[in-house]
């Protein structure tokens, strides 16, 4: 995922409400403040990757993680 850069500053780092479900694995910020976030998920379920705090989210990206058929 790429966040785009913010007016406000550079974006907080990101944190799993479930990082048994999910973990962020690795960010990074290019040179005009975007944000690049890898998120690993380890199996199925709903988690919320939040930047900033709980109370005051910057932004939240919710994600439901399915499992699907290997052919």
């Amino acid at each position: 995922m790429i966040l785009k850069p913010r007016a406000q500053g550079s974006w907080p780092q990101p944190r799993s409400n479930n990082p048994m479900l999910a973990l962020v694995t690795s960010t990074a910020t290019d040179s005009n403040g975007g944000a690049r976030v890898t998120v690993r998920a380890a199996r199925t379920g709903s988690v919320s990757i939040t930047w900033g705090t709980q109370s005051a989210p910057v932004f939240t990206l919710r994600l439901s993680v399915a499992a699907y058929p290997v052919q």
